[in-house]
């Protein structure tokens, strides 16, 4: 502990202003905060650079401090750097070094920074997060790539300002690896040797701009994966998959009818088609299996990937039937498919199944790197905001017996509605539309306190200091998409930096409580079932810790809570309550410490320790306390069992 308070006080530094492109914050002096890594390994150093921009009303002239926590325990001393006088309207970048050669591993830690002026008054309160862990994928936060076109297919998008600073805004997202959507030469033909090419949708791909984009997130320390489909062959577009010289064969395609059983003759028009453009190839076919492993590979070698990103178009319900007549078995295509694929190619893989779908089979494969799903707001797969956890710990279930959980990166776009509604100016009409930020923050709530992280994120802005662009359509980027407003870019930015923060207590082993069920004694309508009207509370436990989760659904309509998209951007931002009195029933068997509460609502995710009282009843052991107010979301953790815990030093 003494090594890393003497190495933080050493190691600060005020640089000279270089124009950023992070998310722009909403406070009157720090705009934005990035890191130099996504992640850190022992012995990184990290660099914290914070982005002044007065507008205060006056000049400023005082101090900015940066104190380290993890779990709620402060880790070393403060920091505090000087800033010369800056005048209104004036802008300057703050760098502060960390070191990380002490920092536990697999462990989040929680940056509070502070700005005071010359008389001691605070004059501005925002907050950053160190990931300090040996990979990227225990804790994945998967972003979109999708700046690499010189053409976009009649849609000019703007605010693309390159690689270099798309992805830097990226990483102040907290993205950590990235997606390259869409870059494929044909559907079923991935590489070529060119250095541009046009894809399905006709747009223009430039191999230089992916070099850059790689080369960029690299130097963050991200993952790369390139996007494909498992099935997908060029069938309405000429030349089609037959006639392009690529090799693939109508013998490896799926089909409406038994067309060729008893030495039937099937044709091109057989296939089963997911548009005018697109026809299905069998997963489950080892020659297509084998054809796309070595696609890969080259494109692998082309560019140096991390490896595949597999996507899927959804449940197949229709029965389909191979080229000898003979019904498809999709129930473990596939595992199946990655069976093969990952015996040639070597990578890490990710693959879609878009729903639940196969999702059972697909985790217990045991091939995936993390878990990946485009989720789906309808009642076969998040029907309700309760859904999320029930997915969640479903998934920690099939994936049982890994070292650590398997991480959750889940995709799903909002507003779809109103993003597709003709009188929004992205669609050429009148209406400014933009994201709900009450929406945004109930679906980051549900997904963060569930354990998972929201892939929604994508390079470019809509207007200057996005920082990014959101999914609002069915997850296809490239096209024009809603703008954030400015407290959704403020609160984006702290939801994802609080899930860094405490990524170890949202995500990593993990497990629904055994102890009794906590209830709310005064202050608000509790409940351990996820409805409209209350707030819902439900407790997890992990190694050295009871963890309990409040998400205030008081003023959400039954029709918003059914609706976790927030399709007619209508969801009402909950009102924030006055102090909750708390009953939480504790694990047996540990010896309990301190108690902390903390919440991206507040303070931008800053911990509070709280006091405590202990009883025991009939239910078991437990604890009262008073947890000050309740906005969106609240967090609070027990120490329960810390020596035997992996997570007992910061």
């Amino acid at each position: 502990m003494q090594m890393i308070r003497r190495a933080l006080l050493a190691l600060t530094a005020l640089s000279p202003f270089v124009a950023r492109a992070e998310p722009h914050l909403s406070g009157p002096l720090i705009q934005s905060i990035n890191t130099d890594r996504a992640y850190y390994q022992n012995g990184d150093s990290a660099r914290l650079l914070v982005t002044l921009s007065n507008q205060t009303g006056a000049s400023f002239a005082g101090t900015v401090t940066a104190s380290v926590s993890g779990r709620g325990v402060q880790v070393g001393g403060a920091v505090t750097v000087s800033v010369p006088a800056l005048a209104q309207g004036a802008t300057s970048q703050v760098e502060i070094r960390l070191p990380t050669n002490a920092l536990g591993q697999w462990q989040g830690y929680f940056v509070n920074l502070v700005a005071t002026n010359g008389g001691g008054t605070q004059i501005d309160q925002e907050a950053g997060a160190i990931d300090s862990s040996p990979d990227w994928w225990t804790y994945p936060r998967q972003c979109w790539n999708v700046g690499d076109y010189t053409d976009w297919g009649g849609w000019k998008p703007t605010m693309f300002r390159g690689p270099e600073k798309d992805i830097q805004s990226l990483n102040a997202y907290k993205c950590n690896n990235l997606q390259f959507y869409n870059m494929l030469y044909r559907w079923h033909q991935p590489w070529t040797d060119a250095e541009s090419w046009v894809n399905g949708d006709g747009e223009n791909i430039s191999a230089s701009l992916i070099r850059r984009s790689l080369a960029q997130s690299k130097a963050y320390g991200m993952g790369n994966f390139f996007y494909f489909p498992i099935y997908a062959a060029n069938y309405g577009i000429a030349p089609n998959f037959t006639q392009d010289g690529s090799g693939v064969q109508l013998s490896w395609g799926m089909f409406t009818s038994a067309c060729g059983a008893n030495g039937g003759t099937c044709t091109i028009n057989d296939l089963w088609k997911f548009n005018d453009k697109i026809a299905y190839m069998d997963p489950n076919n080892g020659q297509w299996q084998n054809y796309y492993a070595q696609q890969i590979k080259l494109i692998i070698r082309k560019f140096g990937f991390d490896g595949p990103f597999i996507d899927t178009f959804g449940t197949i319900y229709t029965l389909l039937y191979n080229a000898s007549g003979h019904t498809i078995d999709m129930s473990k295509a596939y595992s199946s498919f990655l069976k093969t694929v990952t015996g040639i190619v070597n990578g890490a893989f990710i693959l879609n199944p878009a729903g639940s779908y196969n999702e059972q089979d697909l985790i217990q494969s045991g091939l995936l790197a993390y878990d990946f799903t485009e989720r789906w707001n309808n009642s076969s797969d998040i029907g309700t905001f309760g859904d999320f956890l029930t997915k969640a710990r479903q998934i920690w279930g099939y994936a049982s017996g890994r070292k650590h959980s398997l991480g959750l990166d889940w995709d799903m776009g909002m507003n779809k509605t109103l993003g597709a509604s003709s009188t929004c100016t992205i669609n050429g009409g009148s209406t400014a539309c933009t994201f709900n930020t009450p929406g945004v923050l109930f679906q980051e709530a549900a997904m963060l306190a569930t354990g998972a992280h929201h892939a929604w994120i994508v390079d470019g802005e809509q207007n200057a200091g996005d920082g990014g662009r959101f999914i609002s359509g069915d997850d296809f980027p490239i096209g024009n998409q809603l703008s954030p407003k400015a407290d959704m870019v403020q609160g984006e930015y702290d939801y994802q930096n609080f899930g860094v923060a405490y990524e170890k207590l949202l995500r990593l082993n993990v497990s629904a409580s055994t102890a009794a069920a906590p209830s709310i004694t005064s202050g608000a309508t509790g409940s351990t079932t996820a409805a409209a009207g209350s707030v819902w509370m439900f407790q997890n436990h992990r190694s050295g810790f009871d963890i309990l989760h409040l998400l205030n659904f008081q003023q959400m309509s039954t029709a918003s809570f059914n609706d976790v998209n927030d399709n007619c951007a209508c969801a009402a931002a909950p009102t924030k309550t006055g102090a909750l009195q708390l009953k939480m029933y504790v694990t047996a068997g540990g010896t309990i410490g301190n108690l902390y509460t903390a919440s991206p609502d507040v303070n931008h995710g800053a911990p509070v320790q709280l006091t405590y009282a202990t009883g025991s009843d009939g239910s078991g052991s437990y604890i009262t306390f008073t947890l000050p107010s309740l906005q969106f979301w609240d967090m609070v953790w027990l120490e329960n069992g810390l020596a035997s815990s992996d997570y007992t030093t910061p």
